[in-house]
């Protein structure tokens, strides 16, 4: 095992300013380079700084900038991934509760307590689990009005009412542990093949959202789970699993059953049409998983988005 290392010493804003510019990156306005590691911070903004550095012929990174790198080219790169994170947690909050709504709909077609019944689950054990967290949430909530007044009159809160306290993540679980047959019949509604591509679909989507709802970095994100897109349409099968932009393009699938109308995928496009023109070409939406075959015209040509 390495021996670890002692935490690297305080530097001020200046200090980290004078860093950026020994290693090579052009400031053009030190005022407002100052005032970004103020209110950003050095540290978050390196996490768009690092596709800037130079790759050296064994493949590890430099700490030195590549030529014609300019500080405000990650300012710019931080904003686009800024509007990434708005449209995800857009798209996001739609998918999750119409998802809510069909799970809900179709346990309580059987029962107005199914959520609560191990009988309507495959995996027993995780259903167990998944009702003691909703069941604390409960308790968290038990101020809330709709709560308070399902405990004065009823028993138990029904699934049509219940699903509002599920999050993201506590609704992918409830649909990864349903019986089979219940997944499918849910899955068909957006013409997927399988319930295994929503289920991991779904999983992918809280990973995004946790993501975008913490801030952090989307655009050239590697995603750790990916969403199987076993029997998807062949135009899904050119893009990487492991990039973030095959996600949107799976939100903007599921948006067209949702709100067929909405002009949420033309906004995305927008948003790759205003990717930052960068000082040099090392940085392109390449990274964020636009495939090396297909151009930005290509892509906004696919019928998906019309």
């Amino acid at each position: 095992m390495p021996t670890k290392l002692p935490p690297k010493p305080y530097k001020t804003v200046q200090q980290q300013l004078d860093t950026y510019k020994q290693r090579g990156l052009i400031v053009d306005d030190n005022k407002k380079a100052l005032g970004y590691l103020r209110t950003i911070g050095y540290y978050r903004l390196s996490g768009y700084a690092y596709v800037f550095r130079q790759v050296m012929p064994d493949g590890t990174v430099d700490n030195a900038f590549e030529p014609n790198s300019h500080f405000q080219d990650i300012k710019a790169l931080y904003m686009f991934d800024k509007k990434l994170r708005q449209l995800a947690l857009d798209a996001l909050e739609r998918i999750e509760v119409a998802m809510r709504v069909r799970i809900a709909d179709r346990l309580g077609s059987f029962d107005p307590l199914a959520h609560l019944d191990e009988q309507y689950f495959d995996d027993k054990v995780r259903h167990a689990d998944w009702v003691a967290r909703y069941e604390a949430v409960i308790a968290r909530e038990k101020h809330s009005d709709f709560v308070k007044h399902h405990q004065q009159y009823y028993h138990d809160i029904p699934v049509w009412a219940g699903c509002e306290l599920w999050d993201f993540g506590t609704m992918s679980i409830l649909y990864k542990i349903m019986r089979r047959t219940d997944k499918e019949a849910i899955a068909r509604y957006y013409r997927l093949p399988s319930a295994k591509l929503l289920e991991t679909q779904l999983h992918a989507f809280n990973l995004i959202r946790n993501i975008s709802a913490h801030h952090g970095r989307l655009w050239n994100r590697h995603v750790v789970f990916k969403a199987s897109l076993k029997g998807l349409e062949p135009e899904f099968q050119r893009f990487d699993p492991a990039k973030v932009l095959l996600y949107f393009c799976l939100m903007q699938r599921m948006l067209t059953f949702i709100c067929p109308n909405s002009t949420w995928g033309q906004q995305f496009l927008d948003t790759l049409d205003d990717f930052p023109q960068m000082s040099n070409n090392k940085v392109s939406l390449e990274q964020f998983g636009l495939p090396k075959s297909m151009s930005l015209a290509d892509l906004k040509a696919w019928r998906l988005w019309r």
